[in-house]
């Protein structure tokens, strides 16, 4: 049963990441109406990600330009890059941390009173609880950063 479980599991994760990779990847140069993207890429985001080049498009023509960086504004660039791909990791932790809090609530409620798994499902809720509040407060950390070293996001 575990097997079966953890393979459901990994299949949901390989799921959910195929969808991502399509979404994700799309073209700054697309129109400006790409569905799940608002603003070229600097609105709304499919299940709260970003892409990796929210923030530096720019509408030229009718169409999404990624502002590729010269001289002084490499920097901004790289960054901006860097905290859109760590501000992803960090929402795809809090959502694999939601649900490892439905599966230790599934694992103590159904226990059946054996102390054993009671006690594997409590901790599999602590510990997700605690991974859900690390993930929070590393999304408030990498905000902070966002401001400091690239300014108004």
């Amino acid at each position: 049963m575990k097997k079966l479980i953890l393979a459901f599991a990994m299949s949901l994760t390989m799921l959910f990441g195929a969808v991502f990779a399509v979404f994700t990847p799309v073209s700054a140069a697309d129109n400006g109406s790409v569905q799940g993207y608002q603003e070229c890429g600097n609105g709304s985001a499919f299940f709260a990600l970003k892409p990796w080049y929210a923030g530096l498009t720019t509408v030229i023509n009718g169409k999404c330009e990624i502002g590729w960086p010269q001289g002084d504004s490499i920097p901004r660039f790289v960054w901006t890059v860097v905290l859109n791909i760590l501000y992803d990791i960090s929402m795809m932790v809090g959502y694999i941390t939601i649900i490892m809090v439905a599966w230790g609530g599934y694992l103590y409620m159904f226990s059946r009173g054996e102390p054993g798994r009671a006690e594997k499902g409590k901790k599999t809720l602590i510990s997700a609880i605690v991974g859900l509040l690390i993930a929070m407060l590393a999304g408030v950390v990498m905000n902070t950063i966002a401001v400091i070293l690239v300014g108004n996001r």
